[in-house]
């Protein structure tokens, strides 16, 4: 083999570790230094995050859901909400929150054999038990046996907020949620 050749096949087998190091090291260097890296910020509707505080909290939103320290864990605790949707995102999930439950926001209803029926958020189950959270936020472990039916629900509890709430109301709620991103209240 010539040494043409044997340089080429090295450079085949370098050529994709180097493609590699430049993604990885090179571009996000270069994008940190022209201010640059990440996704872009996204921007928020009009509207005043300190009224949206008070609207969840006087709209009744604590009681099945929880920020920081505060409210109820039968909902979707909220405390991260800002980084992980999209200000789009939260305003569909107040004006009609059964468009897009979440499979781990999905609530279940249990019937026993006595008639009882009882409703809670689905936290675990297996082929034998059934897990949830009660609305008064006790856990809840059925056998399977013991049980008429097991109803996973299609639609959240969440009333819609669209009639309820004016669009600026709506929009001061959302720039609360999407400003909390982790810390507590």
């Amino acid at each position: 083999m010539s040494d043409t050749r044997r340089l080429r096949a090295r450079l085949n087998h370098v050529w994709p570790i180097v493609a590699a190091l430049v993604t990885i090291v090179v571009l996000p260097a270069v994008a940190q230094r022209s201010g640059r890296i990440g996704p872009a910020p996204v921007a928020l509707p009009p509207g005043d995050a300190a009224n949206g505080k008070l609207l969840v909290e006087s709209n009744g939103c604590l009681t099945c859901h929880r920020i920081g320290t505060t409210g109820s864990r039968v909902g979707p605790d909220l405390s991260n909400i800002g980084n992980a949707r999209s200000p789009d995102q939260l305003e569909r999930a107040i004006a009609a929150p059964d468009d897009e439950v979440l499979p781990e926001n999905r609530f279940v209803r249990v019937v026993l054999k006595d008639g009882t029926s009882v409703t809670g958020r689905l936290l675990n189950q297996d082929a034998f038990t059934i897990q949830l959270l009660d609305s008064t936020e006790q856990l809840r472990s059925y056998v399977k046996a013991n049980l008429r039916s097991v109803t996973i629900l299609t639609t959240g509890l969440m009333p819609s907020f669209k009639d309820k709430l004016t669009s600026p109301q709506i929009d001061d709620i959302v720039n609360y949620l999407a400003s909390l991103k982790g810390a507590s209240r």
